[in-house]
């Protein structure tokens, strides 16, 4: 991404409208349209949450693939042998992600989601959990992020203003 991309980006407020379906074969997906301050119109992300892998193109991240399901914190459905919670590549997932989070959800929607993210051309991946966390007293939308590229890993908390359901 270019310096002046990132330094606008860097003083803009962006807003993230999500939205959620299910598809014709009964998959949820969920489309994430980001509007940045003036009313610019900026990417929409869509992740289905089956676990399939689907590619996207993004001028500030480039071509990824992501896979998407649905996380389940308190149950055994995305474990392994040793009960440890698993990530979509089956490998266990890092303590750090699964921290702080509000038990919400139920048995079709367990309230969490899980993301891998690859970008091949630009060497790096990101794996993310999505939920609803108590940050200084209020219920806020977050997404811990833990990215790499080789032997360097990046640990992000983003904490979101929600704004409940639009419409």
């Amino acid at each position: 991404m270019p310096w002046l991309l990132r330094k606008a980006v860097s003083f803009a407020t962006i807003t993230g409208q999500l939205s959620q379906k299910n598809d014709d074969n009964g998959v949820a997906v969920i489309e994430v349209a980001q509007t940045a301050t003036g009313g610019i119109k900026g990417e929409t992300e869509v992740y289905r949450l089956d676990g399939s892998e689907t590619t996207q193109g993004s001028g500030m991240f480039g071509v990824q693939r992501i896979r998407t399901r649905w996380l389940d914190l308190g149950g055994t459905e995305n474990s392994n042998r040793a009960g440890r919670l698993t990530n979509i590549e089956g490998d266990p997932i890092d303590p750090w992600l699964l921290e702080g989070w509000l038990r919400e959800g139920t048995t079709s929607s367990p309230g969490h989601i899980n993301a891998f993210v690859v970008n091949e051309k630009a060497g790096w991946t990101t794996e993310q959990i999505w939920g609803f966390s108590e940050i200084e007293g209020s219920r806020r939308r977050v997404t811990r992020f833990l990215v790499s590229k080789g032997s360097l890993t990046a640990r992000i908390l983003a904490v979101y203003d929600w704004l409940g359901n639009q419409g």
